[in-house]
């Protein structure tokens, strides 16, 4: 009974493994790319102002909305690329976990009976105010 549990658990493992890879890779593959091209500089200056409130980089932007549209492994991958402190990362996963796959997320909230609108705004409502807070707190924390 054991050995069959292992040998179940170590098959599922090798599956999920090979499913977050198929995420992971691409992104990170595409953002490698991405942050060589003159689109990041574009994002960077476009997004500086807004990410300075939140005590982080211009780049933190690409994280964050990778984030939004797709799930926290890609986040994570998209993370990997960037030099950020710890504070800087935890302000950026915070943000994340609030208002991740946000279009997926809000499409489900509707089909059992949420307002669209509304559960939108409110998780991307509450992800910027975490992550001023965050942010904010990693400034304080790190005197």
């Amino acid at each position: 009974m054991l050995v069959a549990a292992v040998k179940t658990g170590f098959i599922k493992a090798i599956k999920t493994a090979f499913m977050l890879l198929k995420i992971v890779l691409p992104i990170y593959a595409l953002v490698v790319i991405f942050r060589y091209s003159p689109g990041m500089a574009l994002l960077q200056d476009l997004f500086s102002p807004a990410m300075k409130l939140f005590n982080l980089p211009g780049d933190a932007i690409i994280p964050i909305i990778t984030g939004f549209f797709t799930d926290e492994y890609g986040t994570i991958a998209v993370l990997s690329q960037l030099n950020l402190t710890a504070a800087q990362i935890t302000t950026v996963a915070m943000i994340v976990l609030v208002a991740h796959s946000v279009p997926v997320e809000a499409a489900i909230a509707q089909k059992v009976g949420l307002n669209f609108v509304k559960f939108t705004t409110l998780r991307l409502v509450m992800a910027i105010l975490i992550g001023l807070l965050i942010g904010w707190m990693g400034v304080l924390l790190s005197w």
